[in-house]
């Protein structure tokens, strides 16, 4: 079971159980508890930082480990734009399953639910999917459910506390793979035309 990915990543298997009723109100209510980040991507450059050689070296090193003292434990929100490739939707009766890969890219750095560990035989990161479960309105059809993850009109808000930094070598090609390992606290999928919530999970 594979998702394209812009930073490469795959996802394997749906391992985490459970279901979140649509618009129940706990999304909102975690979200309101959290800090929003205009910038996902120069959170991430802080948290894991680029220190080469030199003098400053080490000054650049206690800088970073203060910024991720900073945020230890506090709870951020983010919400992510053209988030179609992360996320796979189907219809099943009279309920659906939309499939999320917690593997959001940042500027060269990835956010993610947990730590990918290893690399498929093409190299690429592997990391497990979250699902979300949820029935459908009344009167609406699959096609008008399906509709925004057809069209990419897809947008992504994540509730997340960050945890650690992870690195993985790349395969075949000289750098690596890197990100924050954070826990993923909630999911919303929103429809990017109408802003209207489609699915969402507190997990």
């Amino acid at each position: 079971m594979t998702t394209p990915l812009r930073f490469a990543a795959l996802a394997l298997a749906a391992t985490l159980a459970g279901a979140v009723a649509r618009a129940d109100g706990r999304f909102d209510a975690l979200e309101r508890r959290a800090e929003r980040l205009e910038s996902l991507e120069a959170f991430l450059a802080r948290y894991v930082g680029r220190c080469g050689e030199g003098m400053e070296r080490r000054t650049c090193e206690s800088n970073v480990a203060a910024a991720r003292r900073a945020v230890a434990g506090r709870t951020f929100a983010v919400r992510v734009p053209d988030a179609a490739t992360l996320v796979r939707a189907q219809v099943r009766g009279e309920g659906y399953l939309v499939l999320v890969t917690p593997f959001v890219d940042g500027g060269g750095l990835a956010l993610t639910h947990g730590e990918p560990t290893h690399q498929d035989p093409r190299g690429q990161p592997v990391i497990g999917l979250i699902p979300i479960h949820g029935t459908l309105p009344p009167g609406m059809l699959d096609l008008d459910f399906e509709g925004p993850f057809r069209t990419g009109a897809i947008e992504m808000e994540i509730v997340f506390r960050p945890e650690r930094t992870w690195k993985l070598k790349r395969r075949g090609e000289p750098g690596w793979y890197e990100g924050v390992a954070a826990r993923f606290l909630g999911l919303r999928i929103v429809n990017a035309r109408t802003g209207d919530e489609i699915a969402a999970r507190v997990l």
